[in-house]
C-alpha cells in the first residue's frame, strides 16, 4: 500500500470490508481468497480460528486513537461478595466485555486492578479509558490496516501455505516495520494527553507501583 504524508492531526481511514482485509492477507501468502470468514473452505476456517486472536494481539500494542472509549464503570459492590479485600479496595466494578487493555483511570491516584469480570478499586465513582475489541475495519487507519494484514500473514502462512519461512518474513515485517509505522502514525493524531503518575505503567502492571 502507497504511503502518504499528512500534517499533525489527521488520519487516513480505508473503506475496506473485514472480506478483503481477510483476502489481502491470504493472497499476499499465495492462498485462494474467500468469499466471506464462514465459507466452508479450508482457508476461511483457518482464517476464522486465528482472526479474532490476531485482532486482539495488535489492538493490546497500542493506545490507538480510533478504539478507544471512556466509561464510568458500574459499581457492583453491594452485589459482589470477594472472599477477602486488599487494604482499602473495597471498590468493585464491572469490567466492560470489549476491553482490551486499560491506560488511564479519572482519579490519578486510584489504585486498581483486573480480576476477571471486575475491577477492584480504593476509588468510589471510578471511570476508566481503555482501547476496546473493535471488529470493523471501516474504522482503521490506513497504516493500522497495514500493519493487521501484515500480522495475519505471520498468523496463517504455515497453517494455509506450509510455509514457516513466510511467516517469520511477515512477522518481522511486522514487528520492526508495519507496526512501529502504525503506531508512530497513532502517536501524531492531535495533542497527546500525558497521563499523571505514569497510568499507563499502572494498567500495564496491574498497578503494582501503587500497592507496593
Amino acid at each position: 500500500m502507497a504511503s502518504c504524508h499528512l500534517p499533525t492531526g489527521q488520519r487516513t481511514f480505508m473503506a475496506i470490508s473485514k472480506t478483503e482485509l481477510i483476502n489481502k492477507a491470504l493472497t499476499q501468502v499465495g492462498a485462494a481468497p474467500i468469499v466471506n470468514i464462514d465459507d466452508d473452505s479450508n482457508n476461511a476456517r483457518i482464517v476464522s480460528n486465528v482472526y479474532e486472536i490476531s485482532l486482539r494481539s495488535i489492538l493490546s500494542e497500542c493506545k490507538w486513537n480510533f478504539a478507544t472509549k471512556r466509561v464510568k464503570l458500574s459499581d457492583v459492590s453491594n452485589t459482589v461478595t470477594l472472599d477477602w479485600y486488599d487494604t482499602g479496595e473495597v471498590y468493585v466494578y464491572q469490567k466492560p466485555a470489549d476491553v482490551i487493555k486499560i491506560f488511564g483511570v479519572t482519579s490519578p491516584s486510584a489504585s486498581f486492578r483486573e480480576e476477571g469480570d471486575y475491577i477492584i478499586s480504593d476509588t468510589t465513582g471510578l471511570g476508566i479509558r481503555y482501547v476496546y475489541y473493535l471488529d470493523q475495519p471501516s474504522k482503521y487507519t490506513a497504516q493500522f490496516i497495514e500493519a493487521f494484514i501484515d500480522k495475519l500473514c505471520s498468523d496463517i502462512a504455515y497453517m494455509i501455505v506450509n510455509s514457516a519461512t513466510l511467516g517469520e518474513k511477515y512477522k518481522t515485517l511486522y514487528e520492526k516495520l508495519s507496526l512501529p509505522k502504525a503506531m508512530s502514525s497513532n502517536s501524531q493524531v492531535g495533542v497527546q494527553q500525558i497521563l499523571q503518575d505514569d497510568a499507563w505503567e499502572y494498567a500495564k502492571y496491574n498497578n503494582t507501583q501503587a500497592n507496593s
